[in-house]
């Protein structure tokens, strides 16, 4: 196999599916009562040798509740929410290791890690907040791990655990510090509780490859 195969330039078109949690105001750590499911889809280009672009929309259903928390301060706020995530970005995948590069399958598997920058839409579907906006807005940095394995000429299974950051916006999950006239229980946050959004889940990659350059029949 020369260079030129190796590096050889396709598409790829994954989806995955699985569950979505997350950490913020009322979640310092992810409550397993809070899970919910989540799915992403993605395009990804092959630029060169273990360098993926990839472009993505992450779909997921959140909510979280401080009566999880037995702590005094969750107790006494009773803060909950329940939201929608739509996130668009785009960014890089690096494979960790040779994929799909070798005809004799000794490639077959691969971790890998990706970063992204995006934007979101927060639609608000339930909130103790008063006077909250029914939906908010933020630029995103999705990043996180996966590992895919080849299970047929054009398909690949593998599982995904990543990471959508809101950057510059922490009102996204509702949850905020009111003005003055809100109740007391809404003058207490804690700033270094950033929203984060969580998804793992299970995912199929199918590759796209010109048919009609035969370097890909090597691979088969």
């Amino acid at each position: 196999m020369n260079n030129h195969e190796a590096n050889a330039q396709y598409w790829v078109l994954s989806g995955g599916v699985g569950t979505a949690f997350y950490s913020g105001d009322v979640s310092p750590i992810p409550h397993p009562a809070d899970y919910r499911i989540g799915g992403k889809f993605s395009a990804k280009y092959k630029v060169k040798n273990h360098f993926l672009w990839r472009t993505s929309l992450d779909l997921g259903w959140y909510t979280g509740n401080d009566s999880n928390y037995d702590k005094p301060f969750h107790q006494g706020r009773d803060a909950s929410f329940e939201n929608v995530m739509i996130n668009v970005a785009t960014g890089f995948e690096y494979n960790f290791l040779k994929f799909r590069e070798h005809k004799r399958k000794i490639d077959n598997f691969t971790p890998y890690f990706f970063m992204q920058l995006g934007a979101g839409v927060f639609p608000i579907l339930k909130t103790t907040t008063t006077r909250a906006d029914n939906i908010y807005y933020s630029v995103t940095l999705p990043l996180g791990v996966g590992f895919k394995k080849r299970i047929s000429h054009s398909l690949d299974f593998g599982m995904e655990f990543s990471i959508v950051k809101p950057l510059w916006n922490d009102n996204t999950d509702s949850i905020f510090r009111g003005d003055e006239t809100a109740p007391g229980r809404e003058q207490t946050v804690i700033s270094t509780w950033r929203d984060n959004y969580y998804f793992l889940g299970f995912t199929i990659n199918y590759h796209i490859f010109n048919v009609n350059c035969p370097q890909y029949k090597s691979r088969r």
